[in-house]
C-alpha cells in the first residue's frame, strides 16, 4: 500500500482552487468539498482542538488510509490523488477523484423501481462489507453509491474502521441500525425490497446466520412509521 506524502496547500492556493471551482458544501468554520474545473473534488478537514488525535493522525490521512484499503479489498471507492496540509496549524486536505453513480437517496427519489430491483445486490454488498470487517460508520442512504456497471461503492470515507476479521453481530446491527438513519425517507421501501435485501445478505454472507433473527428484528423496526 503506497504511503502519500502531504504537500503544503497554500493560503494562496487554496483560494485560488476555491475560486476557479464550485463550492460543494460549507459549515461556520469555512469551505469543507469545492468541485474543481477538471472534475476533481477538494475536501477541507478542520482539527478542533489544540490537542486533538486529528493532529497526531489527520483526518486527510485516515480518508488517504479509508480508499486504498477498500480498493486492495476491491470495494469501489474514491480515487484520492494527493494529500495536504494547509498553513493553519492542524488543517489537512485531499484531492480525489470522485466515484461515478448514484447515490442510494438520488435512486429513492427519482429511480425507485431501479433500486427495488436490486435489493438483493445491495443486501450482497451489504454481507461482503461485513464479511471483509469493515465497518462504515457513515452507512446512510447519502454515502453508499450505484456506479454505471451495477455495482455498489462507497463515498465520504473518513469515519471507517476495517477489521482484520468479520463483522460481530452487534456490529453489524449497528450497520443496518445507520443505513436506516433517516427513516422518513426509507418509508419508501417496502416490506418486499428489505426481505430481498436480507436474502442477498443471508445467502452472501458465511457469518449471517447467528445475526438472522437480530438483523430481522432491526429491519422490522426500520419499517414502522417514525415518530
Amino acid at each position: 500500500m503506497t504511503k502519500l506524502t502531504s504537500t503544503l496547500l497554500t493560503d494562496d492556493r487554496l483560494q485560488a482552487l476555491c475560486q476557479q471551482g464550485e463550492v460543494i458544501e460549507r459549515d461556520e468554520r469555512g469551505i469543507k468539498v469545492v468541485r474543481l474545473d477538471n472534475g476533481d473534488f477538494l475536501k477541507i478537514f478542520r482539527a478542533r482542538r489544540w490537542l486533538s488525535g486529528a493532529r497526531l493522525y489527520s483526518h486527510a490521512r485516515r480518508f488517504c488510509r479509508n480508499a486504498q484499503r477498500l480498493q486492495t479489498l476491491d470495494i469501489p471507492t474514491v480515487t484520492v490523488k494527493s494529500l495536504h496540509h494547509l498553513s493553519a496549524s492542524g488543517h489537512t486536505a485531499v484531492i480525489y477523484q470522485p466515484l461515478t453513480g448514484q447515490t442510494l437517496r438520488q435512486l429513492m427519489q427519482a429511480e425507485l423501481p431501479r433500486l427495488t430491483a436490486l435489493a438483493g445486490a445491495l443486501g450482497k454488498f451489504l454481507a461482503e462489507l461485513h464479511d471483509k470487517g469493515i465497518h462504515f460508520h457513515s452507512l446512510h442512504s447519502g454515502n453508499v453509491l450505484l456506479t454505471p456497471d451495477n455495482r455498489f461503492g462507497l463515498i465520504d470515507i473518513s469515519d471507517m474502521t476495517i477489521y482484520p476479521w468479520p463483522l460481530m453481530c452487534h456490529t453489524r446491527l449497528r450497520s443496518f441500525q445507520r443505513l436506516g438513519k433517516y427513516r422518513e425517507e426509507m418509508k419508501v421501501l417496502d416490506a418486499a425490497f428489505w426481505q430481498a435485501l436480507i436474502q442477498g445478505y443471508q445467502k452472501t454472507s458465511g457469518h449471517a446466520r447467528r445475526c438472522t433473527l437480530l438483523i430481522m428484528a432491526k429491519i422490522d423496526y426500520l419499517q414502522q412509521p417514525p415518530v
